[in-house]
């Protein structure tokens, strides 16, 4: 298992990513995959890697006891300045998350996964925690997406989109994951998958500038669930049920 853990405490994630990066589109792709694939009620759910809170309003209003966990003590103050005892917290590493087994009704993970080089070991953790009948909502970063498979065709990357094993772009992580791969280290720890919505479709800079994001928005409406069939697109979401 890695040791090594993505340390968002000196990085102004919020303002530079999301706020100055104006990613509006990516923002409501996540919001829209989460809200069509959490359970409409229940009790405890807990947001691995969760940030600042980013997507804590889709689930606030849903269940009765929520708790953002993050390696960042900074991004969990930024999350319960916004959110206040709406939200509880809890500090740690994903690969030995402090809680104690089935204790959950519900688990997300949403852009997450990119910087794991212990997949297997994190999923192992959230099927852990995660109650018999409870749902998970785990999002990867596909490697096996149309854009990387035509740089591929190219000549222009040495991912190898085809190939099961994870792939990263530079020493800093930012990890890839063949669906297949993925959804076999789901098996492996009893998650059947309900549902997949492939996400993020329209992402390319040169889209926004010439449509912009409410029209893309729009688009990426009608076609998640297509997308989640033919995991094509550069983000997967998946819906999974603990056996």
């Amino acid at each position: 298992m890695s040791e090594k853990i993505t340390d968002y405490s000196d990085y102004e994630y919020k303002k530079i990513f999301w706020e100055k990066g104006d990613r509006r589109y990516e923002d409501f792709c996540d919001h829209l995959a989460l809200r069509r694939l959490l359970p409409k009620r229940g009790e405890k759910l807990l947001d691995v890697c969760g940030g600042f809170g980013r997507l804590a309003d889709v689930y606030l209003p849903r269940f009765t006891d929520c708790t953002l966990f993050d390696y960042a003590q900074k991004m969990l103050d930024l999350a319960k300045s916004a959110h206040g005892e709406k939200l509880k917290t809890a500090q740690g590493s994903v690969y030995a998350l402090p809680f104690a087994n089935g204790k959950f009704d519900a688990v997300s993970m949403v852009r997450a996964a990119h910087h794991l080089a212990d997949l297997p070991a994190a999923v192992a953790e959230i099927a852990r925690v995660l109650k018999p009948g409870g749902r998970a909502v785990i999002e990867i970063a596909n490697k096996r997406n149309i854009l990387e498979i035509l740089r591929w065709c190219c000549g222009r990357s040495k991912m190898r989109p085809f190939s099961l094993e994870p792939a990263s772009r530079n020493a800093r992580g930012f990890y890839n994951f063949h669906p297949r791969y993925a959804e076999k280290i789901f098996a492996q720890n009893n998650l059947r998958i309900k549902k997949a919505l492939g996400v993020s479709n329209f992402r390319l800079p040169v889209l926004k500038k010439i449509f912009g994001a409410p029209l893309l928005c729009f688009k990426e409406k009608l076609v998640q669930g297509l997308s989640g069939r033919l995991k094509l697109s550069p983000s997967v979401y998946y819906l999974l049920e603990k056996k």
